[in-house]
C-alpha cells in the first residue's frame, strides 16, 4: 500500500483497526522520546475516538534519564512484550519502526494492522492494511500530531507535552533534519504543553554513575582525522551509545562521531554527522547489514548479535569501527587519543 497523505490518514487508520480483538501499540525496542510520545498519543486517540483501550508494549528497556522521566511525569504505562500474548486477532500498530527490522520485538508471523514511521521504507510490506511512512519528516511524532489535528480533539496537556518533546529530542530542538511539517507541529503543540513537566523531563536528574560513564567515554575516544569514535565496552543501557555519539559530535574539528558499545548479547553502534552530502543511514547499513541498521541523512544506529564471549565482543567492536572508518575513507591506523 502506498504511503498516505496526511489528510484523512487518521480516518483510514481507525478503519484498519475497526475489528474485534486486543490492540497493541509496539514501538521499537529501547524506545526513545519520539517512539514513546507517538505511542502514547495513539493510545489516547484510540480511546477517545474509537473507544478502544490499547496497551503499549515494551521491547528492551527504557534507560536514558529523560526517557524515564517521560514515563513518570506524563503517566505513560508500558507492558513488557514478554508479558503479552500475541495471536491472530491481535491488532498491532508498529510505531517508529517497520516489519522485519532487528530493532523491534514484533513476533514472527504477525502482520501488523498499521505501520507508522518516519524512516525510509525498508520493504514493500504486502498485507499491511495501513502504512504511513514519511521519511521526509524529522519525527514520527510529527505524523501523529497531524493525526491529532485531524481528530479535532483538544490536545490533553500530557499528550501535547510528549509529542512536543518527541519532536524536539528527535530533531535536536528543530536543528537536525527538521522540516516545515516538524516546525508547524511544534508550534501547534507548544501552547498545550505543561511547561513545568517539560522542564523536568528536559533536565532529568541523573545518578553519579552517569558521569563516570561519560568520563570513560571521553577517555576511550580516538580521533581519526574528521571522525571521532568512542569504544564504550559494556554499557548500562543501549541509549547510552546514542547519547555519547550526540555528545562527541560537538567537537569542532570533526564531521562524524560514532559510539560503539555492548548491552546484553548485542553490539550497538550510533553515528552522527554534520555532513549533508552523505546519508548516515545508508552508510551504517553498508557497515552492519541492511536489516541491522537504519537512519536518516545525519543520524543512524544499529545493532548486531555478538554473544557473551568477551574476546568475541571486543573483536566485533573493532571490526565495526574499522569498517565504519573504511566506509568514510579514513585509515584506522591514524587514530590519536581524544584526550591525553
Amino acid at each position: 500500500m502506498a504511503t498516505l497523505a496526511s489528510r484523512g490518514a487518521l480516518t483510514s487508520l481507525l478503519a484498519a483497526l475497526d475489528r474485534p480483538g486486543p490492540l497493541v501499540i509496539l514501538p521499537h525496542d529501547n524506545p526513545d522520546p519520539d517512539a514513546l510520545a507517538s505511542a502514547a498519543a495513539l493510545k489516547y486517540m484510540f480511546a477517545a475516538l474509537a473507544r478502544k483501550e490499547a496497551q503499549i508494549a515494551l521491547g528492551g528497556i527504557v534507560g536514558r534519564a529523560e526517557n524515564r522521566a517521560m514515563l513518570t511525569y506524563l503517566n505513560i504505562t508500558l507492558v513488557p512484550v514478554g508479558e503479552m500474548a500475541f495471536h491472530g486477532k491481535t491488532a498491532v500498530v508498529l510505531v517508529d519502526t517497520q516489519p522485519g527490522r532487528i530493532n523491534n520485538s514484533l513476533p514472527e508471523g504477525i502482520v501488523p494492522a498499521a505501520v507508522i514511521d518516519h524512516h525510509p521504507a525498508y520493504g514493500d510490506y504486502p498485507g499491511v492494511p495501513f502504512l504511513d511512512l514519511r521519511d521526509q519528516y524529522g519525527a514520527t511524532s510529527t505524523i501523529v500530531t497531524e493525526y491529532l489535528r485531524e481528530s479535532k480533539l483538544v490536545p490533553e496537556p500530557k499528550i501535547a507535552t510528549a509529542l512536543f518533546y518527541g519532536i524536539s529530542a528527535e530533531t535536536q530542538d528543530l536543528g537536525r533534519e527538521a522540516t516545515a511539517a516538524d516546525i508547524e507541529a511544534s508550534h501547534f503543540l507548544y501552547p498545550y504543553t505543561n511547561k513545568r513537566r517539560l522542564s523536568k523531563i528536559e533536565n532529568a536528574r541523573v545518578p553519579r554513575e552517569y558521569f563516570r560513564v561519560f568520563r570513560e567515554a571521553i577517555e576511550r575516544a580516538a580521533l581519526y582525522d574528521k571522525v571521532v569514535v568512542s569504544m564504550l565496552g559494556e554499557v548500562q543501557y543501549p541509549d547510552m551509545v546514542a547519547e555519547v555519539a550526540d555528545f562527541l559530535l560537538r567537537l569542532d574539528q570533526v564531521e562524524w562521531a560514532a559510539a560503539i558499545g555492548t548491552f546484553g548479547s548485542c553490539l550497538h553502534c550510533s553515528i552522527r554527522t554534520i555532513d549533508r552530502e552523505v546519508n548516515a543511514g545508508d552508510l551504517l547499513q553498508r557497515v552492519l547489514g541492511s536489516r541491522s541498521a537504519g537512519g536518516h541523512d545525519m543520524i543512524a544506529g544499529g545493532r548486531l548479535q555478538v554473544g557473551e564471549d568477551p574476546a568475541a565482543r571486543e573483536r566485533a567492536a573493532a571490526m565495526v569501527r574499522d569498517r565504519l572508518l573504511g566506509a568514510l575513507g579514513v585509515d584506522p591506523a591514524i587514530g590519536q587519543p581524544l584526550v591525553g
